[in-house]
């Protein structure tokens, strides 16, 4: 049977707290791996610092929204009861499940501490140049995001391939997203600069910042690509449960929304960045300056948009497919499904593989 569908309240709720773990993963990665440095002559990352602030205080609303969510989840309430005290108390106080070593409170709290890391993080970005912060901030995120799917009871470890599954499709799908958010707020912002030398700068900024983080999607593209096929395995028994039970359907949305983002990534590292190369080569400044500082942000920032709404979609996949067309559960994970498993993971690195190689010779 599958549970109720959540209140808007607590689908908000969510939805702001992945875009809380995306946005301090996206502007960490961006300044500390992707972006040229600022005393190498980089824009890109001062033109990310305005929205420092900003980002941090949603980070900060989200800290305390998914926590009164958490309590919301864990009491059976409501998020409006969450916020009363003594629910608050009842899950903080609550000893571990059956068989485990942290309670859900623990886990509300560690969650909690690890955004105000970020917020902390995302503020001292705003005056300090320092790669390190930004890649603490990335760090203090993922571990944030991946703590409630960390298999901390012995029950829980009978479900570690599950566990590591669902680490593996969420941090991929951050890391995706917030590259994106990050990106797009940068050529929003860079936008209003115009001085020629600067520009100059911010098309070589862009050139290598999209070259890095190809291949960053790359991979989070295969994690996501893999994880999501075995997920979609155990919550959905046929391809008719997609169209006929509010999980698939859901499913059926978020597929639908990932599909136009690997067609936008597809154009991007086919048609783009070739464009780019070639106008550079050509000598063509003015080009290559307006493909990558004007014409790229543009696409990165629909890109965004589209990522965006693969988040709104994820509070609704709840339950299975299977449960509500009256299904038995998926099989058992064995050496069989190891197996396949195996398999898949090999010809999806393969095909990336190739890929990646095909666009760089061209």
């Amino acid at each position: 049977m599958n549970p109720p569908t959540p209140g808007l309240l607590s689908i908000l709720a969510e939805i702001v707290y992945y875009i809380s773990l995306a946005l301090p993963i996206g502007i960490g990665m961006t300044v500390a791996m992707l972006a040229i440095p600022e005393s190498r002559g980089g824009v890109v990352t001062g033109r990310l610092r305005p929205a420092l602030i900003p980002a941090a205080v949603v980070v900060g609303v989200a800290a305390a929204s998914g926590f009164f969510n958490a309590v919301a989840r864990a009491t059976h309430t409501s998020i409006l009861g969450a916020l009363r005290p003594e629910t608050i108390g009842q899950l903080i106080t609550a000893p571990p499940s059956r068989g485990g070593t942290v309670g859900a409170g623990t886990i509300a709290l560690a969650q909690v501490i690890g955004l105000a890391l970020c917020v902390a993080g995302l503020v001292a970005m705003r005056r300090l140049r320092s790669r390190w912060v930004a890649a603490g901030v990335a760090a203090s995120a993922t571990v944030t995001a991946v703590l409630p799917s960390l298999p901390l009871s012995l029950s829980a470890l009978k479900g570690f391939a599950h566990n590591g599954i669902t680490i593996v499709h969420l941090l991929g799908a951050l890391f995706w997203v917030g590259g994106l958010i990050a990106l797009s707020i940068a050529g929003l912002l860079g936008r209003r600069r115009s001085a020629h030398e600067a520009a100059m700068r911010a098309a070589d900024d862009w050139t290598q910042i999209w070259e890095r983080f190809s291949l960053v999607a790359l991979y989070a593209v295969g994690a996501v690509f893999v994880s999501g096929v075995w997920l979609s395995w155990i919550h959905v028994g046929t391809v008719g449960q997609l169209f006929t039970t509010p999980y698939g359907r859901a499913l059926a949305v978020k597929l639908v929304l990932v599909l136009a983002l690997l067609a936008a990534g597809a154009y991007n590292v086919r048609v783009l960045i070739p464009n780019i190369r070639a106008a550079r080569c050509a000598g063509d400044s003015r080009s290559a300056f307006h493909l990558a500082a004007h014409h790229f942000p543009a696409v990165v920032s629909v890109e965004a948009l589209v990522a965006v709404a693969v988040l709104a979609v994820v509070p609704f996949l709840h339950g299975s497919a299977r449960a509500a067309a009256g299904w038995p559960a998926a099989r058992a994970f064995d050496l069989t499904t190891f197996g396949a498993g195996v398999v898949l993971v090999t010809l999806t690195a393969a095909v990336l593989w190739l890929g990646n190689r095909t666009s760089a010779r061209g």
